[in-house]
């Protein structure tokens, strides 16, 4: 959907799509706080982070069939009430129960906007314009993991963990003041039936070439959370470095993934969807074989560690929004469903990618072995589409 009177602000996608992961980045430093208040262990404290971020890519799932029949507008709203009404619930919450309830209510509400947002992009933009206004937001976000915790930190040591409840709740309404105010309806789908909607649904997730899209985006997105979660453990094990010097780690590799964002619209101006995906997907490969063989043989420095986690967030915000571009674009009827499907991937993968690298008794080469296993997958699986593409134009 085009035209003039489409209005769709840059700041409300940012919020929409931001407001899920904030939520889960600011809450971390309350963790301490939760502990000692409600008496529980540092496990089930986590639970607030993990159970989160799971509801997260399951509710992807549901709310794009519903956007794509009753609309995207009146689907934001009830989503953004829930996670609105559940941020003052967590303030309020007595038990620890209680505020875990709370806190899968705000996700179940929150991920609506991370779907639904990049959706209404879709419907009003396509291709390299979709990918540009994608990209964009995309930069906006990634600052959100670097600075939340920071926010987070300052709220939760002058007003406590309440506080952060209490500015998710605040931040949850103005996303829904500028749904209502400032963003028009663009669902092209909404007025075919449910029935009709599911059916596409199941074509949808049957369909090979959509589904070799989502799995490949989704090994070159997320699994960034591999390394940016082994990166305290590689400074101070591995570098003999302090925790802070972890946080300088961090802001590099999201530097990388932002200038990757920038970039992304001009590499594929230039080489095209396909040989794009080829070629990042081989320097993310390069960068965590750079990583996996200095962890192996035990010449790991701080620069080959930099230059090795550069180059595969590198890889990481190019692809993040070319590969979702391409998928969605493979299902213009239902780009909320497609959407959807997409996320909630990408959190799985992310999600399976972290824990697998927390097994055992060292995260620094499992980690190194994930980011191999998931670059090296997406590479020899974008390589065989790019040859079976020339294959066919021949």
């Amino acid at each position: 959907m085009t035209g003039d009177a489409v209005r769709r602000p840059f700041w409300v996608l940012a919020l929409l799509i931001g407001s899920a992961t904030i939520g889960m980045h600011i809450f971390v430093p309350a963790l301490p706080q939760l502990i000692e208040e409600f008496r529980i262990d540092t496990g089930q404290a986590q639970l607030t982070i993990s159970l989160y971020m799971f509801i997260i890519a399951g509710g992807q799932l549901v709310y794009g069939p519903l956007s794509d029949r009753f609309g995207r507008r009146p689907v934001l709203l009830g989503a953004l009430g829930l996670f609105t009404l559940a941020g003052l619930a967590a303030m309020l919450a007595q038990s620890f129960d209680a505020l875990l309830l709370a806190r899968m209510a705000q996700a179940a509400g929150g991920c609506a906007g991370l779907v639904l947002g990049r959706a209404v992009v879709h419907d009003t933009a396509q291709g390299t314009d979709a990918a540009r206004t994608i990209a964009a937001v995309n930069s906006v976000l990634l600052i959100s993991p670097t600075l939340a915790p920071v926010v987070g930190v300052w709220i939760a040591s002058t007003f406590g963990w309440r506080g952060i409840a209490l500015l998710l709740s605040l931040l949850g309404l103005v996303t829904m003041a500028g749904v209502s105010f400032g963003l028009t309806e663009t669902a092209a789908s909404r007025a075919e039936p449910m029935r009709r909607i599911l059916r596409k649904y199941l074509a949808l997730i049957r369909s090979r070439p959509f589904l070799l899209q989502v799995i490949g985006g989704s090994l070159v997105t997320t699994t960034m959370f591999v390394l940016l979660t082994a990166s305290p453990f590689v400074a101070m094990e591995r570098l003999g470095r302090s925790l802070n010097d972890a946080m300088i780690f961090y802001s590099i590799f999201v530097l990388g993934l932002l200038m990757g964002n920038l970039q992304s619209g001009r590499v594929l101006r230039r080489f095209g969807f396909a040989r794009t995906f080829v070629i990042m997907s081989g320097v993310g490969l390069t960068g965590a074989l750079i990583f996996l063989g200095a962890v192996t043989w035990d010449v790991l420095t701080v620069p080959v560690f930099v230059v090795a986690g550069f180059l595969y967030t590198l890889m990481a915000g190019t692809m993040a929004p070319l590969t979702l571009t391409y998928a969605v674009g493979l299902s213009p009827d239902l780009r909320g469903s497609a959407t959807g499907i997409f996320g909630a991937s990408q959190f799985t993968v992310g999600a399976i990618g972290v824990t697998v690298a927390g097994f055992g008794s060292d995260i620094v080469q499992l980690a190194a072995v994930v980011l191999v296993c998931c670059a090296g997958m997406a590479f020899a699986l974008y390589s065989a589409l790019l040859l079976r593409e020339r294959r066919v134009a021949v």
